[in-house]
């Protein structure tokens, strides 16, 4: 068996909320995924939305979330 690469991404407001996210994904989809987050990072300024839809991508390709974290820096 193919050991699954590790992504961690973290994306933060103006607003000082951040959200972590870990996943590990089959190495074949490595680039799909890349693209399509990367994408995604140019475009999304909502948290929930930019968190959703990074779940659904690195799920689509048969990935796994490992951890998320929601911050709300005060």
């Amino acid at each position: 068996m193919t050991s699954w690469k590790k992504i961690t991404l973290t994306r933060q407001t103006t607003y000082n909320s951040s959200v972590i996210i870990d996943a590990v994904y089959p190495p074949e989809f490595e680039h799909n995924i890349s693209a399509e987050i990367q994408h995604l990072q140019a475009i999304y300024h909502c948290l929930h939305s930019f968190k959703k839809d990074v779940i659904s991508i690195i799920c689509s390709y048969d990935g796994r979330l490992v951890k998320l974290t929601e911050l709300q820096n005060k």
